[in-house]
């Protein structure tokens, strides 16, 4: 397939590790377990969005934006990672973080806010919900920065959602189809948390570019309804294929979103993500955060354990990051007992 590839700003670190996680295998007694792990890409304790900044801000580059202003909770990984990448340009970086799951502005920062402050970011924090347009904050921050004389790029709710972000992510299938076929393996199903959906549609496009009997699951983690999220994997795949020049497609039937591991919804733990999180610790060493890839985690313990991935499959766990998320949730990981 001719392939036309798209330009990168060239920050993160590529190719990302694929490892076999052969102790939570045994203790599971089921398929064979692998780890992408997206959580090393390296900009500011790493992430899947890294991956997906590479290629956004090549048009900060291209009209030569020196701030950028974007949105998302509190506790986003997305803001955290946009942050470093700004720095990391050389661009001033500016935030309008949405209160989300949180009830109350946070009176200590911690986790991804913290690394924000640290890092330098204006941050305004605005009473939304995680699914509530902000658009009229950011145009008001990019007002603010214009009239210091700044010329800053906005990088809107739509954009961590967009064709370039999912084209992103059919490039991680063909970097991560190097490391099977090196490894001498295939990769029966991936499994990857369900925001919006944008990394869900760059997998299942790059599968199905490539050929591949690979399945792709994406776990809602309760920021939106699943047939939204199902909505925005059609869209945004379907731009991505005209981004790569081919006439590829995905079908409504070959988006496999998976409910029932939200809990609350998003930014609520559950009983079952907060016991994967410690077992995947525990037999791995692997840390993974408590509102995406904790539920990840859960949907594959149970479905390695109820039989749906059989003992002779090989399952991929997409690990994209959001470590610095966890120390929020602090309170639910405390040890009965003092140490």
């Amino acid at each position: 397939m001719n392939i036309q590839h798209l330009e990168r700003v060239g920050i993160g670190n590529f190719p990302t590790p694929l490892e076999s996680m052969p102790r939570l295998s045994d203790e599971l007694g089921g398929a064979r377990l692998f780890v992408k792990r997206e959580d090393m890409t390296g900009l500011a304790m790493g992430g899947n969005k890294t991956r997906v900044l590479d290629y956004l801000l090549v048009e900060a580059k291209k009209m030569k934006a020196d701030a950028v202003v974007t949105t998302c909770g509190i506790q986003s990984n997305w803001s955290r990672q946009t942050v470093a990448a700004a720095i990391k340009l050389g661009i001033k970086p500016s935030l309008v973080l949405r209160m989300a799951q949180f009830k109350k502005k946070p009176k200590v920062l911690d986790g991804n806010i913290l690394l924000d402050h640290i890092m330098g970011a204006d941050i305004r924090i605005v009473d939304m919900g995680i699914d509530e347009d902000p658009e009229e904050y950011l145009q008001e921050e990019a007002k603010r920065l214009r009239k210091k004389g700044y010329n800053p790029i906005v990088l809107g709710p739509k954009m961590s959602s967009s064709p370039t972000a999912a084209a992103a992510y059919a490039e991680c299938i063909f970097e991560m189809q190097e490391q099977v076929d090196k490894a001498k393996t295939q990769i029966d199903a991936i499994v990857v948390a369900n925001g919006s959906g944008p990394t869900h549609a760059g997998l299942a496009l790059g599968v199905k570019m490539l050929g591949l009997k690979t399945r792709v699951i994406g776990v809602n983690i309760g920021a939106y309804k699943t047939s939204k999220v199902t909505d925005t994997i059609l869209e945004s795949a379907a731009g991505a294929s005209k981004l790569f020049g081919t006439d590829v497609e995905l079908q409504r039937n070959d988006v496999e979103v998976r409910d029932g591991y939200a809990g609350k919804g998003y930014g609520f733990t559950t009983k079952s993500s907060n016991r994967a999180l410690r077992l995947i610790a525990r037999k791995e060493g692997l840390i993974i955060d408590p509102v995406y890839t904790a539920k990840t985690m859960a949907f594959i313990i149970d479905s390695v354990k109820d039989g749906e991935f059989k003992k002779d499959e090989t399952v991929c766990f997409m690990h994209t990051g959001g470590v610095p998320a966890l120390f929020p949730y602090r309170s639910e990981f405390q040890p009965k007992k003092a140490i």
